[in-house]
């Protein structure tokens, strides 16, 4: 007897399956071949990936080397998660991005890059294991830096980049080389990764934070709650449940860390909540490498002691700490770096 099932339900079971079982289904079937590729599926499966609870992604990074690692975080397994090894990102290395490069992760894909190296900055899929290396600004020996962002209205990817003093546009799939952008004039840290949220990336800059929309390319300053000029080198900026945050870090050696939550209104008013941190670190006096939100609204952070590096979750609603144990990582692993990522069949081109 054959089983006919309408194409319909077929694409709503299909988009709620992870990335590994529709690219295992893609080898055998024609319809699910074709599907993948359709951008109006591409972005629902995207979108669903998202709502998923307790399936947070993660990307960990190994300092020595800049291994990477992949991490699921299960609604079942909350205080603990396997990890893969992903050999084939391991090149990059190789290719000569390694402990001084950098990396931010938008809505499925994460661009890596050396803010000081000739190399190619990459793009690649942390999910379809897909990597392209963007083409070079010119050939010569400058500090640079890149910021990847989304545009949720016409669905496309665009990588700013300050280069030599000016500033450059690549759409991904669009663009087979720079584009100069004259729309942005102030200088933007080539040390600090980039925040995007909504259409707008986010990036620390002197005393300010630069607010570009990715869609007009255009970009404001937005004020920080205070009124000095400092460089930013203890501040970071992550996204918590929509919301752009600053994480200061100053303050750890006191027991505390500050953050500062921006309210997206008229008045642009700054929130300051306080990060408790646990008593027994005060003999310990951990270092913190990096923060990122996991989908659950939990900021992780990856926090170093004398005995080897840990990542540890701050939910910000009941004010409580938790470990995150990485099942099978090696002790002497030191993690240089955690990020989050979602899901995605968002194809290079």
């Amino acid at each position: 007897m054959n089983l006919w099932i309408p194409e319909e339900i077929m694409f709503e079971i299909f988009s709620w399956l992870p990335v590994k079982s529709l690219l295992r289904f893609k080898c055998n079937t024609k319809f699910c071949t074709s599907l993948i590729l359709e951008s109006d599926f591409v972005n629902i499966h995207t979108c669903r990936s998202m709502s998923r609870s307790g399936r947070t992604k993660f990307i960990l990074r190994e300092k020595w080397e800049s291994i990477f690692f992949t991490a699921e975080q299960r609604e079942d397994e909350k205080d603990s998660t396997p990890f893969l090894q992903i050999p084939r990102y391991n090149y990059l290395y190789l290719h000569g991005l390694a402990y001084y490069s950098r990396l931010n992760c938008v809505n499925g894909l994460c661009c890596m890059w050396d803010s000081l190296s000739t190399r190619h900055a990459a793009i690649f899929n942390p999910s379809t294991r897909e990597v392209r290396f963007l083409p070079n600004i010119d050939g010569e020996l400058s500090p640079c830096n890149y910021s990847l962002g989304f545009e949720p209205e016409e669905k496309k990817f665009k990588v700013f980049s300050r280069y030599k003093e000016r500033h450059w546009v690549f759409t991904l799939g669009i663009d087979k080389s720079w584009r100069e952008n004259k729309n942005i004039s102030f200088a933007i840290p080539y040390f600090k990764p980039s925040v995007c949220i909504s259409g707008v990336i986010y990036q620390l800059i002197n005393g300010a934070i630069a607010a570009i929309d990715i869609k007009s390319e255009k970009c404001e300053t937005i004020a920080l709650w205070n009124s000095s000029h400092e460089l930013p080198n203890y501040y970071e900026l992550i996204e918590v449940k929509g919301k752009l945050e600053v994480i200061d870090y100053r303050k750890w050696v006191g027991g505390y860390l500050d953050l500062w939550i921006f309210d997206q209104t008229p008045q642009r008013k700054w929130e300051r909540h306080i990060i408790r941190l646990p008593s027994i670190w005060n003999a310990m006096k951990p270092g913190f490498v990096s923060s990122v939100m996991s989908h659950d609204g939990e900021i992780v952070f990856v926090v170093i002691f004398k005995s080897g590096g840990a990542c540890l979750c701050y939910d910000v609603t009941r004010k409580s700490w938790r470990e995150l144990k990485i099942m099978g990582l090696p002790k002497e692993n030191y993690i240089k770096g955690i990020y989050s990522y979602v899901e995605s069949l968002v194809s290079l081109g």
